[in-house]
């Protein structure tokens, strides 16, 4: 009679290893986090000293122990490029931009590098990035416009680009003027849709497109009368539609 090896115990310890192991990973990496972000701060206030070097120390540490710190990377990137480095600087921005995407400085620097570097291409790629996933008005998304008219590309000719990717992208519904009816009753919905035509409208103000703007806010107003910041808003582009007229 062959003998019966029980086979449940040592499932049962195979498990407990296994999620003993996971949780003191998730420790490790949640502690790790936490230390990068500190290395990060300390890096940062070493470079407000002009100790580079020592900056460079920090940061280099923060993405050690947290390397999904995309603004570590981007500050890597900044010392890098001060100290001439710039194919490293130039890694450590694209790094920045593969970890997160909607982070504005690293298109800026990248820019900035080819323009430096003459690449006047890569130059304009950038810079047309940094303005498409910025607010239009914004004071970095307004010096790479800057940048920009100087290489020859004026604001004509990224304003429908600007326009098709940062309000086309918001889910606005097929007809952008419609009332609200049947489930768009529902209060959450309602506010969620408000927020993106408001959105919508104050890109459309900060690009000078006054009755675009009034036709958007006053969905947003529709859709979430008690919200006074888009009250505000919509009596700000009144005001200046009417002295424009």
């Amino acid at each position: 009679m062959r003998k019966i090896i029980p086979i449940l115990p040592v499932t049962i310890i195979l498990f407990s290893v296994f999620l003993m192991a996971s949780l003191c990973f998730a420790q490790i990496t949640s502690e790790g986090k936490k230390i990068g972000a500190d290395y990060h701060k300390q890096g940062v206030q070493a470079q407000k000293n002009g100790d580079l070097d020592t900056a460079v120390m920090f940061f280099q540490k923060a993405v050690e122990l947290d390397p999904g710190l995309a603004i570590a990377y981007n500050d890597l990137g900044v010392l890098y490029e001060a100290k001439g480095w710039n194919d490293k600087a130039k890694k450590a921005y694209g790094r920045a931009i593969e970890l997160d995407p909607n982070l504005t400085s690293p298109y800026f620097n990248l820019g900035s590098i080819y323009e430096k570097e003459g690449d006047m291409e890569k130059a304009v790629y950038y810079f047309k990035k940094r303005v498409l996933i910025g607010e239009w008005n914004e004071e970095w998304t307004m010096k790479a416009r800057k940048e920009l008219a100087s290489l020859g590309v004026d604001d004509p000719e990224i304003k429908a680009d600007f326009l098709d990717q940062h309000l086309a992208g918001l889910d606005l519904g097929d007809d952008i003027n419609a009332s609200p009816k049947g489930n768009d009753l529902d209060p959450k919905k309602r506010k969620r849709e408000a927020r993106m035509h408001f959105s919508r409208g104050k890109q459309l103000y900060y690009m000078g497109m006054l009755p675009q703007a009034m036709t958007e806010l006053g969905q947003a107003m529709i859709l979430d009368p008690k919200n006074k910041e888009i009250g505000k808003t919509f009596e700000e582009v009144h005001r200046k539609a009417l002295m424009s007229n």
